[in-house]
C-alpha cells in the first residue's frame, strides 16, 4: 500500500467495494465477503468491519478495528489515519490518537494540524497550540482554530500578532482583483468577539458588507449572528430595516424564539411572507408546525407552492413533511397527484415525490412498488458502461442473495486493469 495507490482506488474504486455496496454487505450478514476484500486491501470494507467491531465488543472490538485499520493508517494516507484517530479519540486513547497524528502535522493532509490542535487542547497543551497553528496562521483554516482554541487563556495579544492582517480579499477600500484574495474579515471579527470586544467586531462587519457596491453575504451573515448572540435586538432591526432582510431575518427570528416570543417571530414572518417572500413563508410554516398548528402552516406553504413555478420542489417537500406529520398522509399524496396534474413535471418526479411521502409514514413496501416501474433492467444497468450503473446492479445483486455474483460484477466493471483491457480490444 501507498497513499498515492490508495487515493486512486478511494476516488476509482479500482480494486475495492464501493461503500454502499459494503454497507449492503454488512446489513444482509456477508461478513466473510467483506473480510476477504479487507484482507485484499479494500479499505472501505476494512472500515466498514472496523467501526462495527469497534462499536459493539469492548477492548477486544478495539484491537479488532485497529488490526483492520492500522495498516492503512500507517502509510500516511489522510482518511485513514483520521478515521483510526477518530476511534482512539473516542476510546480516550488521546496521547495514541496525538502520536498518530504528529508525523503528518508537518507534511500531511492540512487537517491534521487542526485534528491535532483538538487534541493538545483537551489536555490544556496551549504552548504547542500557538507552536503548531502560529507558523500556519496564513491558511484561514488553521487561523480560525488557533482563534478558537485559545481564546480565553489571556494570549490575545500574541495570538493577534501571528493572524493575518485585513489586507487583502474584500477590504476597505475595495480594491479590483483582490476580490479572489484570502478574505480575513470574518477571522479579525471572530477573533474580537471572543476576546469580549463586540462594539469593535460589529463596526469591522458593517464596514465590511457592502465594499465597493458588492454586498459579501458571509460578512452580513456574521454580523446578523453576532447582534442576534448578544441579544443586541435594536440594531438587528436595524440592520433589517436598512435593506440587510435577506440575512438579518433569520437572526432575529432565532433571537425571539429562544426568548420564548413566538408571536412577535409569528407576526414579523407573516408580515414578510405577505410581500411574496417565499423563505419567509418556508420559516413561518416550519414553525407553526414545530408548535403544533400545523393546518396553518399547510394553509401558509399552499399558495407558494402554487406561486413558485418549477422551482417549488423545495416548499412542496415541506408542505407533504407537515401533512405527514399531522398524520395526514393520504392528504399529502393527494396533494402531490392534484399539483402534478395541473404543473409540469414527469411521472417519475411524481414517484419520486410519493414515495418519499410513503416512506415517511411507514409504508416502505408501497414506496417500493412506487418506484419500480421506473427502475431500470439489469441489462440496462449493464449496458450504461458507468460506475453508478456498474455500483447499482452490484447493490441489487446484494438485495437478492447474489454477494459473489456481485463482487465478481464489481471487479468486471471496476477494476482498472481489465477496464482498460476491454477497451484496448474495442480499440
Amino acid at each position: 500500500m501507498d497513499p498515492a495507490d490508495l487515493d486512486h482506488r478511494h476516488r476509482t474504486y479500482d480494486g475495492w467495494i464501493p461503500p454502499t455496496v459494503a454497507a449492503l454487505l454488512h446489513e444482509h450478514g456477508h461478513h466473510g465477503v467483506l473480510r476477504e476484500a479487507a484482507a485484499r486491501g479494500d479499505w472501505f470494507c476494512a472500515r466498514r468491519l472496523g467501526e462495527d467491531a469497534a462499536s459493539e465488543y469492548g477492548l477486544d472490538g478495539q484491537a479488532t478495528a485497529l488490526a483492520l485499520m492500522q495498516p492503512f493508517a500507517a502509510t500516511g494516507w489522510w482518511p485513514a489515519v483520521s478515521t483510526v484517530a477518530g476511534l482512539l479519540t473516542d476510546w480516550e486513547r488521546v496521547d495514541e490518537a496525538i502520536a498518530l497524528l504528529c508525523p503528518l502535522a508537518d507534511t500531511g493532509d492540512r487537517y491534521a494540524p487542526r485534528d491535532l490542535a483538538r487534541l493538545l487542547a483537551r489536555q490544556g497543551h496551549l504552548d504547542q497550540i500557538v507552536a503548531l497553528l502560529g507558523p500556519r496562521a496564513a491558511d484561514l483554516l488553521l487561523a480560525e482554530e488557533l482563534v478558537e482554541l485559545a481564546a480565553g487563556h489571556g494570549r490575545d495579544a500574541e495570538i493577534d500578532a501571528l493572524l493575518p492582517r485585513i489586507g487583502v480579499g474584500p477590504t476597505d477600500p475595495f480594491e479590483p482583483g483582490d476580490s479572489d484574495a484570502l478574505d480575513t474579515v470574518p477571522l479579525q471579527a471572530t477573533f474580537l468577539e471572543r476576546q469580549g470586544r463586540i462594539d469593535e467586531a460589529i463596526v469591522l462587519l458593517g464596514r465590511h458588507v457592502c465594499v465597493g457596491g458588492i454586498v459579501y453575504a458571509g460578512h452580513a451573515e456574521q454580523l446578523a449572528g453576532l447582534l442576534a448572540r448578544h441579544g443586541r435586538e435594536a440594531e438587528l432591526r436595524a440592520f433589517l430595516a436598512e435593506g440587510g432582510e435577506e440575512y438579518a431575518l433569520n437572526a432575529l427570528i432565532d433571537l425571539l424564539e429562544t426568548q420564548d416570543r413566538v408571536p412577535e417571530a409569528l407576526a414579523l414572518l407573516r408580515e414578510s411572507a405577505g410581500t411574496g417572500h417565499p423563505h419567509a413563508a418556508f420559516r413561518l410554516a416550519d414553525i407553526l408546525a414545530r408548535h403544533g398548528r400545523h393546518d396553518e402552516a399547510v394553509e401558509v406553504l399552499r399558495p407558494v407552492a402554487e406561486t413558485a413555478g418549477g422551482d417549488s420542489d423545495w416548499i412542496i417537500h415541506l408542505l407533504c413533511r407537515i401533512l405527514v406529520d399531522a398524520g395526514r398522509a393520504d392528504d399529502a399524496l393527494a396533494y402531490v397527484d392534484d399539483y402534478f396534474s395541473r404543473y409540469s413535471g414527469t411521472r417519475h418526479e411524481q414517484a419520486l415525490l410519493r414515495a418519499e411521502v410513503m416512506k415517511r409514514c411507514g409504508r416502505v413496501e408501497d414506496a417500493e412498488a412506487e418506484l419500480a416501474a421506473f427502475a431500470r433492467s439489469d441489462e440496462e444497468l449493464l449496458r450504461s458502461g458507468t460506475v453508478q450503473g456498474a455500483i447499482a446492479l452490484a447493490e441489487r445483486l446484494v438485495r437478492r442473495g447474489e454477494p459473489q455474483n456481485a463482487v465478481a460484477h464489481l471487479r468486471d466493471r471496476l477494476d482498472g486493469a481489465k477496464v482498460l483491457r476491454r477497451e484496448h480490444m474495442r480499440g
